[in-house]
């Protein structure tokens, strides 16, 4: 009996000391989230009196030497005067690092499509890393890496070409391009006491998978699409094209830093990762992409700066939201893009004159990369009488007049393709009455290899095939690709051409519509020629 009492008792004892436990884990564990935001409170407050110090180049969220949460102080050197040991009873631990720098240093071509994590730049900087490859909602692809890589510190332009390799290590423009600089967050510099807070150096590039894959050469290989969060303590690595494939630790979240990009130009960076050991990054690694240390992969951070003794990097979540893109781990490869159709008539000849109600024989060939020949599906239309026919050989009775006639064909990928001739039936008019688009061509000009700024020529004639001077002229411009639309209106030179101009173009596939044309004397048809342009 009295065994059976002391086996109970017993029980109860454990049971409560279980309880107990159970209970000072979970207590700890609120505790350690509060800490940590106590931490951030304390930290965030008095960052930027730590930083107006001589000597103190940032601050972060760390572990000091007794595993203790602290503040973290970055100083340029040993010996910095007024950093405190604590800031409201929060323990500081001062840090040397030495000047932070963006890291970019001067490798190898590679065959096309090109790794990531390898050596790329803007034709006007040495050279950095292809942190991976993005993609967009309508399946775009870009490489992505830093702003100090792509577009030169804010100074390139978009449509610049990118390289791989960069130009130290032999990349040659155009001939080494693979892509196109497409995007770039502004880096906001000091100014005397004007000193904004950056979160990302970053800049996207569009490309193809054509020219750009998806994996590592070695190392850790594809990255997962799904990113995480950095904190204290997580195992990461990178692949960068200076050291290759190394491994570190996250000692600083939460980190403010000071930047330098050269001589007088420095930039305040906020939210940022610390990472050491210092031999994780060097020179020329800028724009690796940071991934979890394990068989996930998962993204973590954008390697745009460092030390000697650490690493820092933007919080990946930050950089795929400003560009609205995420993580390209798909390894099916896109299929090439469509190629427009190839019009042709070959009969009657531009300029031919009939008599009138002649019985007039056309006829034409259309032929298309993806779908073979496309004769039979040739439509034919005059600027006077409308649709006159389909398939590859028609006849058709005409007006009296100069017509312009059109055979036009469309393929089955949307890409369509025309030809055009005037012809004349009947008593050729004296005096012209109606006025015509004759052609729209563009072209580009200024800036680095003169491709900066778009420029759209429309060539007005009348129906006796002259120019019309002083007519004016409405256009819209879209660009396809990005979905952006212009709009204007220009006045014909003596040549009858109107030009419109696009300032800073960006990359992407254009087309005009003339939408009005206003000519005195002249009744315009209406008919905007087929065109098409891609920057």
């Amino acid at each position: 009996m009295t065994r059976r009492i002391f086996c109970k008792v017993l029980l109860v004892v454990v049971a409560i000391f279980a309880l107990l436990a159970l209970s000072g884990i979970l207590l700890a564990q609120g505790r350690s989230e509060e800490a940590f935001e106590h931490v951030k409170y304390v930290q965030e407050r008095n960052t930027n009196r730590l930083m107006a110090m001589d000597g103190v180049e940032g601050t972060a969220i760390g572990y000091n030497q007794n595993d203790q949460l602290a503040v973290k102080v970055f100083t340029a050197g040993p010996g910095v005067r007024g950093i405190p040991q604590e800031l409201e009873d929060v323990p500081v631990q001062v840090v040397v690092t030495g000047k932070i720098y963006a890291l970019v240093d001067p490798t190898a071509r590679f065959p096309r499509p090109v790794p990531i994590g390898v050596s790329t730049g803007h034709p006007d900087i040495t050279a950095g890393t292809i942190g991976c490859r993005v993609k967009d909602g309508e399946g775009n692809v870009y490489a992505l890496s830093n702003n100090h890589v792509y577009a030169n510190q804010n100074k390139a332009s978009i449509g610049d070409n990118v390289l791989q390799p960069g130009t130290v290590d032999g990349g040659v423009d155009p001939g080494d391009a693979i892509g196109t600089l497409y995007d770039f967050e502004e880096i906001q510099f000091a100014k005397g006491w004007r000193v904004p807070e950056n979160t990302i150096d970053a800049a996207i590039a569009l490309s193809s998978t054509a020219n750009l894959g998806n994996a590592t050469p070695g190392g850790y290989g594809t990255p997962n699409s799904t990113d995480v969060g950095a904190f204290l303590g997580q195992q990461v690595q990178k692949f960068g094209r200076t050291t290759g494939l190394t491994t570190g630790e996250v000692t600083g979240v939460n980190a403010t830093v000071n930047v330098g990009y050269g001589p007088g130009k420095t930039a305040k960076f906020v939210k940022q990762i610390i990472i050491e050991p210092g031999d994780f990054s060097a020179g020329g690694d800028s724009g690796s992409l940071i991934v979890t240390n394990n068989e996930s992969c998962n993204p973590v951070g954008l390697l745009f700066a460092g030390s000697s003794t650490m690493t820092v990097a933007n919080r990946i979540d930050l950089v795929l939201d400003r560009f609205k893109v995420t993580i390209d781990s798909d390894d099916t490869p896109s299929p090439p893009p469509n190629e427009p159709p190839t019009v042709f008539i070959t009969s009657p000849a531009d300029g031919s004159t009939f008599d009138s109600g002649t019985t007039i024989d056309f006829a034409g060939t259309a032929s298309d990369t993806e779908d073979g020949d496309l004769t039979a599906s040739l439509v034919w239309t005059s600027n006077i009488d409308g649709n006159i026919g389909t398939g590859g050989s028609i006849s058709a009775i005409l007006s009296d007049g100069t017509h312009t006639i059109t055979a036009s064909v469309t393929d089955s990928g949307g890409k369509s393709a025309s030809d055009s001739i005037s012809i004349t039936v009947g008593t050729p008019p004296t005096e012209p009455t109606t006025v015509s688009v004759d052609s729209i061509t563009y072209d580009t000009t200024g800036g680095k290899g003169g491709t900066k700024h778009l420029l759209i020529k429309v060539a007005l004639v009348d129906d006796l095939g002259n120019p019309v001077a002083g007519a004016s002229v409405s256009t819209k411009l879209d660009n396809t690709t990005t979905g952006q639309s212009w709009t204007g209106s220009s006045t014909t030179g003596t040549d009858g051409t109107a030009t419109f101009k696009v300032a800073n173009a960006p990359s992407g596939t254009y087309t005009t519509i003339v939408t009005d044309v206003t000519a005195e004397g002249l009744t315009w048809d209406g008919i905007t020629p087929e065109n098409s342009f891609t920057k």
